[in-house]
């Protein structure tokens, strides 16, 4: 008898071992093929983020609720970020060892583009004016209190805007999973 995905991270989450086995025997394939899909052009990552991501699910299994979301899109949700961080992580270090700078300043261009081609696409699906309270927010790192000045709103407003922001990226993330 197949036990359910909710039991399953209760399981994990409580360290047992054979229940991390059930949900790697169960997800491993779909964490690989995120991974690989992200790091397609730099493959010597591709296995050290797939470990990366196994230690990063059994170290924060405790966070899955499953009122939010499946466990299969959790999982997703982790695996695809892991892998952006370790393209960015790619990006920082492709300066030092890099035997021809032209080789290294074309690849980082790509990723950075790829990555800035990710972010956009996640931000066509807020309206103009959310749109541009999270680029002033997380890519151009202003403080709240700083973009509230900037748009003559509140505070509140803002953080009000950045939260229902992300709650519809999340939705449209777990759809786009299933």
């Amino acid at each position: 008898m197949e036990i359910s995905d909710e039991k399953l991270a209760k399981l994990t989450a409580n360290r047992n071992e054979k229940a991390f086995e059930e949900l790697v025997r169960r997800y491993g394939g779909l964490i690989k093929s995120i991974v690989y899909y992200h790091l397609k052009d730099i493959s010597m990552w591709q296995d050290d983020c797939v470990n990366d991501v196994l230690l990063k699910i059994w170290q924060n299994i405790g966070k899955f609720d499953p009122n939010k979301s499946t466990l299969k899109n959790w999982i997703g949700a982790v695996a695809k970020y892991r892998a952006i961080d370790y393209k960015r992580k790619y990006c920082r270090e492709l300066t030092v060892g890099e035997p021809n700078e032209n080789i290294a300043y074309e690849k980082r261009n790509e990723l950075q583009s790829e990555i800035k081609e990710e972010v956009r696409s996640l931000l066509e699906n807020l309206s103009a004016k959310d749109k541009e309270i999270f680029i002033q927010r997380y890519i151009m790192d202003k403080h709240i209190d700083d973009i509230a000045k900037d748009t003559g709103k509140t505070s509140g407003y803002i953080y009000n805007r950045l939260s229902r922001g992300r709650k519809k990226l999340r939705k449209l993330f777990v759809k786009e999973r299933l």
